[in-house]
């Protein structure tokens, strides 16, 4: 594997795991960076991103990204996103639960070091 390449565009987990609500706020036609077509509105003033309402979960922004590399993938609107996805750490409890639910490799704690330290 590429050193280079963080784990998280080598996984994935967490844009197929959980539902992504947020405050309709967030949305562009609200003055905020997520676009309205990825997002419905949920109960008023919250919006949930598309994809993430079902099981399987597979949020709509989660996309292929060969331009950084073979098997790479991640959000495809990663500036835009919003609030949950921001707030959501890196090799937290719920990335590693995750990535084992989805089979994929534990991270490994020198692994995680190298790359909380880059941040």
């Amino acid at each position: 594997m590429n050193e280079a390449i963080h784990p998280c565009l080598r996984c994935g987990a967490c844009c197929q795991n959980y539902r992504v609500e947020f405050s309709v706020y967030e949305l562009q036609s609200m003055g905020g960076t997520v676009p309205d077509a990825m997002a419905h509105e949920v109960g008023g003033n919250r919006a949930r991103m598309n994809g993430t309402e079902r099981h399987p979960v597979r949020c709509v922004a989660l996309t292929a990204l060969p331009h950084l590399g073979d098997g790479c993938l991640g959000c495809g609107i990663y500036e835009q996103r919003s609030r949950p996805c921001r707030d959501f750490p890196f090799a937290s409890y719920g990335c590693h639960e995750t990535r084992e639910k989805l089979g994929l490799p534990v991270l490994l704690e020198q692994e995680v070091e190298a790359w909380l330290e880059t941040a």
